[in-house]
Formats: C-alpha cells, sequence, structure tokens
C-alpha cells in the first residue's frame, strides 16, 4: 500500500533497473598478457623484465 503522499507507479511503466540498458562492448581479441611473478608482485620496487 502506498504511503500518504506518495503516488502510486503506472504499473505498465518501467521500474527497477529496467530502464538500465547496458551497452554492447566488442569482444577483447588481444592475447593475455604473463601476470607478474615472485617479489616484483607486492614490492614497490622496479621489476625486471619477464624471462621465459
Amino acid at each position: 500500500m502506498a504511503k500518504a503522499g506518495m503516488r502510486r507507479p503506472d504499473p505498465s511503466d518501467p521500474h527497477g533497473t529496467e530502464s538500465n540498458k547496458k551497452t554492447k562492448f566488442p569482444k577483447n581479441n588481444g592475447s593475455p598478457v604473463g601476470e607478474i611473478q615472485g617479489k616484483a608482485k607486492t614490492g614497490n620496487k622496479k621489476a625486471d623484465p619477464i624471462e621465459e
């Protein structure tokens, strides 16, 4: 039941998140980047280059 002073919304009007339209982003086709490993992951010092 509506509180005093509040109007009753029309049931046919969109409510909640129905009006929020998500934008469609193109899929990222780039190759994933390797994760930083060891002390370089948590420290503030500049990391050495990754050697594979």
